[in-house]
C-alpha cells in the first residue's frame, strides 16, 4: 500500500497542481436503482472510491434512498458522472465512449491486440483492477465512436495524463511481454507511435525517453519482483516502466533526465564504481560524510542494510568509494525523503559508535582479567 502511495511522481504532483479542476463547488445528485447501486458501490466500496479519485469529487451513496451524491468543482462532478454513467453502462453490455461531441482531457485509449486481451485482463480482472489501483485511474474494455465498424474494443483508460500514461506504459509492458515486437522497435531503440484519439495529448515538455538494455543489464535494472525499477522511479519522481528490454522515462524533461541518470550510475554499479560529477552542485543529492570504519556496517550483507534505508525513504543511495572518510549520495527529487534517509544513516551511524565503544570496554576488561590472572601466578 505504502509503494502504491509513493507512486505518485514529481511530474504527477506538478500535473496536479497546475491541471486539477478549480472553481466553486457544486453538489450534484443522480437516482439510480437497486442493481445499479450495488455495481456502483463495488465490494467493499471499493468502486465508488475508485471514482471519487479518479474524478476528485467526493461521491457519497445512500443505498436507502437509492441516490449517488457527488461533490467537487463542476468539472470533476462532470468526470464522476461520466464514470459512473460508464459502469453502469457495464453491467448490461458494452459500453461506448462518445467522442464526438467534444474532447476529452481525461481519456486514453490503447488498442491491445486480441492474443493478449486475456492476459492484460488477468483473472476475474484482478490484473487490470491492480493497474487502476497502482496508477489511481479506471480502466475497461470499449468501443469509441470514432472506430470503424467491426474495429475491437480498445482499452479505456480515464485519469490525469501523468496516471494515464503510467497505466498505458504498464499496459505496453504486459502486451510485449505476450506478443514481443508489438510495442518496441529493436531496430530504432523506441516504442513505436501510438495513434492517439483527439484531445489525449502530451503537456509542453511532456514526453517519453527510452533506453535499450542489454539482457544482463535489464536483469540488474529489473531487481527482484521490479523493486530495483520501482526504486529508480520512487527516486527520480520519473514513470519508469520498462517494455521487453526497452526502459522508458515518461514524464517532464528534467524527472527523465533525473530517472536516466539514476539507471545509468545504477548500471555502472554492475561491473565498478558510480562516478558523479560535482554531486553537490544538484538539486537532487544530499552527500554525508561517512567514516572508513562504519561503511561495511551501513551497508550490510551484500548492500541490504543500504538498500533498507531506501525503501523506508524512497531514494536512491550508494557510496562514491573516495578516501578515508567516504561519503553516502543521497539521490531524491523530494528534499523530505532525502531528509529522512540522512536521519536513518545518522541514528545507524551513531549505532555503530555506540557498538564501538561497549567493544572496547569488554576488551578492555578482558586485558585487566589477563593481568590479573598472571599476577596470581
Amino acid at each position: 500500500e505504502e509503494g502504491r502511495r509513493r507512486r505518485r511522481s514529481a511530474s504527477s504532483e506538478r500535473e496536479s497542481e497546475g491541471k486539477r479542476p478549480r472553481g466553486e463547488r457544486v453538489t450534484r445528485q443522480l437516482d439510480v436503482d437497486k442493481d445499479d447501486a450495488a455495481f456502483v458501490l463495488g465490494r467493499g466500496g471499493t468502486t465508488k472510491r475508485k471514482i471519487a479519485r479518479v474524478s476528485g469529487a467526493e461521491i457519497e451513496l445512500d443505498e436507502r434512498a437509492l441516490t449517488i451524491t457527488m461533490n467537487g468543482t463542476a468539472k470533476q462532478c462532470d468526470y464522476a458522472e461520466d464514470y459512473i454513467k460508464f459502469i453502469r453502462q457495464q453491467r448490461v453490455g458494452p459500453v461506448t465512449i462518445d467522442l464526438s461531441s467534444s474532447r476529452r482531457d481525461d481519456f486514453t485509449a490503447y488498442g491491445v491486440p486480441a492474443d493478449c486481451i486475456g492476459f492484460v485482463m488477468g483473472r476475474n480482472g484482478q490484473t487490470l483492477r491492480s493497474m487502476e489501483e497502482e496508477w489511481g485511474v479506471l480502466m475497461f474494455f470499449a468501443k469509441t465512436s470514432t472506430q470503424k465498424s467491426g474495429d475491437s474494443e480498445q482499452l479505456c483508460i480515464f485519469g490525469p495524463l501523468s496516471a494515464r500514461r503510467g497505466a498505458e506504459l504498464k499496459t505496453m509492458s504486459a502486451v510485449e511481454h505476450k506478443h514481443p515486437g508489438y510495442c518496441v522497435d529493436e531496430a530504432a531503440g523506441e516504442l513505436k507511435p501510438v495513434e492517439r484519439v483527439d484531445g489525449d495529448e502530451d503537456d509542453e515538455d511532456w514526453g517519453t525517453d527510452s533506453i535499450l538494455l542489454s539482457e544482463e543489464n535489464f536483469s540488474y535494472a529489473l531487481g527482484a519482483q521490479g523493486s530495483t525499477r520501482r526504486k529508480l522511479a520512487a527516486a527520480s519522481g520519473c514513470i519508469i516502466e520498462y517494455v521487453g528490454r526497452l526502459a522508458c522515462f515518461c514524464g517532464y524533461r528534467r524527472d527523465r533526465r533525473r530517472g536516466k541518470d539514476y539507471l545509468r550510475w545504477l548500471l555502472e554499479q554492475r561491473t565498478g564504481q558510480s562516478v558523479v560529477d560535482n554531486p553537490r552542485d544538484r538539486d537532487d543529492c544530499t552527500v554525508l560524510k561517512i567514516p572508513s570504519t562504519s561503511v561495511a556496517f551501513l551497508t550490510g550483507y551484500r548492500g541490504e542494510s543500504l538498500r533498507g534505508v531506501e525503501r523506508s525513504s524512497h531514494t536512491f543511495c550508494f557510496t562514491d568509494g573516495s578516501g578515508d572518510d567516504e561519503h553516502l549520495l543521497i539521490f531524491s527529487y523530494s528534499r523530505a525523503a532525502r531528509e529522512h534517509a540522512k536521519e536513518i544513516v545518522e541514528d545507524r551511524l551513531a549505532e555503530h559508535k555506540r557498538l564501538g565503544r561497549s567493544s572496547a570496554r569488554r576488551g578492555d576488561d578482558d586485558d585487566d582479567d589477563r593481568r590479573r590472572r598472571r599476577r596470581d601466578d
